[in-house]
Order: structure tokens, then C-alpha cells, then sequence
């Protein structure tokens, strides 16, 4: 299996992780931390070692929710491919996802906030799966409850996720889909760990808007790289290494 298109993704959820997730899950992280914040210092390790296991099982569930889209969207684009196939064309999946992520990337360098328009449809709307999810989040709840939250939460679809989903169904294989997302929701992981301890020590955690540009760029490239291997692929232009992506 090609290994580069899970590296890219691992990055882009390092990347966007500090500026996207941070405002997006942040808030659900930080009720944990401040709800276990101790109010004797002697109960501050036990406290700690309870947060971590929390935050662990909130992380888990986002990250498999991650990976069950991932191999959804890489299985679409398998068929998308199939039945390209029999119309004479080839890779029809990497032209298709990666024009829309050259598309989201446009719209992160100029907003910010690249497919905002797709968290519209977000699960969290339905009222049933909006209240469980926040009786899950109850600050205090036990590791399976956080378990379930992050595996509600994964199912957002926020802009960055429809991203990264886009890349996995221009792969156009499950496993890849799945790989995909896993190493994405892992990238993630690292900067709602930082909100967790901020909240736990009482600080505010940092942005920058540098993220959004790195991003941006990172995505863009990622998508010509994408509809340039369909074209290829289809012999509309020379082709590009075959090890990419």
C-alpha cells in the first residue's frame, strides 16, 4: 500500500489540528479538563491519571469514526472509478476529489475556513444525536461516555474532514480511505491534547493564521497532484510518478 497520501494526511491534521480542531472539538476537550481540575493538591495525580484516561477514550472514538468514513469514502471512489472504467476513463475519482480540493484550498487562503458551508449538514443538527452528544460530553462522565462523544463528534462534517475524505475517495481504494483517516484523526490528537493540559493548568492556548496558509497550500498542491494522475492515468497528459499519492 502507498504510504504517502496517510503521511500527507498525518501532516495536514498536525498542521490544522492547532488552528481548526482547536475551535471545533476544543471546547468539548476543555469541559473534561476543567471538570477534573482538583480542588485538593493531593487528589491532583489521581485526577490527572483519570483526565488522561478521558481524554484517550474521547480521541479513540473520534479517530475510529474517522477511520469508518475514511474506508466509506475510499470505497466510493472505487466505484466511481469501476464505472469510469466502462465509459473509457480511468481514475475519474482523483480528477473529481482533486478539483474540489483545489476548490477548498482556494477558499481557506481567502476565508480561513475552507468548506465551511459543508458543516450545514452536520449530524450534530439532528436533536436526538445533538442531545446524546451532550449528555456523553457531561463533564464528570465516565471513560465510555467520552468514548461515545468523540465517536459522535467524529462524525461532524466540518470543511478540513471533507478535505481529507475527498482524498480518500481519489484514492480509490478502502483500505487506503481508511489508512487515510486513521493517520488524520491520529495527527490531530496532539493539539487537543495541549488544549486538555491548558485547561488543566488554567492558560489559554495560541493560533496562528500561518497554519491556515500552510494548509491551504499543503491541500492545494495535494489536489493538482490528484487530477493530474487521472489525467495521466487517462493519457491526456505525460504521466506523473507513479508513486505519488
Amino acid at each position: 500500500m502507498n504510504l504517502a497520501l496517510p503521511a500527507w494526511a498525518l501532516g495536514v491534521g498536525l498542521l490544522q489540528g492547532f488552528l481548526h480542531c482547536v475551535g471545533m472539538c476544543g471546547p468539548f476537550v476543555l469541559s473534561y479538563s476543567l471538570a477534573a481540575t482538583p480542588n485538593d493538591a493531593n487528589k491532583s495525580r489521581s485526577r490527572m491519571r483519570q483526565l488522561f484516561v478521558i481524554h484517550g477514550a474521547h480521541n479513540v472514538g473520534r479517530v475510529l469514526a474517522f477511520g469508518i468514513l475514511g474506508s466509506i469514502f475510499g470505497a466510493i471512489g472505487s466505484f466511481v472509478n469501476a464505472a469510469a472504467h466502462v465509459a473509457g476513463l480511468q481514475a475519474a475519482a482523483g480528477i473529481i476529489g482533486g478539483s474540489l480540493m483545489i476548490i477548498w484550498a482556494v477558499d481557506q487562503w481567502r476565508t480561513g475556513h475552507g468548506g465551511g458551508s459543508v458543516e450545514r449538514w452536520s449530524l450534530l443538527r439532528v436533536p436526538l444525536v445533538g442531545r446524546t452528544l451532550t449528555r456523553l460530553s457531561k463533564p464528570g462522565g465516565s471513560a465510555v461516555s467520552a468514548l461515545g462523544a468523540g465517536f459522535i463528534l467524529g462524525f461532524h462534517p466540518c470543511g478540513l474532514l471533507f478535505a481529507v475524505l475527498l482524498s480518500a475517495a481519489a484514492s480509490g481504494s478502502w483500505s487506503s480511505g481508511l489508512l487515510t483517516l486513521l493517520a488524520f484523526g491520529v495527527g490531530t490528537v496532539p493539539s487537543l491534547a495541549i488544549v486538555a493540559t491548558a485547561g488543566w493548568l488554567g492558560r489559554k492556548h495560541l493560533t496562528s493564521r500561518a497554519f491556515t496558509y500552510v494548509a491551504a497550500i499543503l491541500m492545494g498542491v495535494s489536489g493538482l497532484l490528484f487530477a493530474l494522475r487521472g489525467m495521466a492515468f487517462n493519457g491526456w497528459i505525460p504521466s506523473v510518478n507513479p508513486w505519488i499519492f
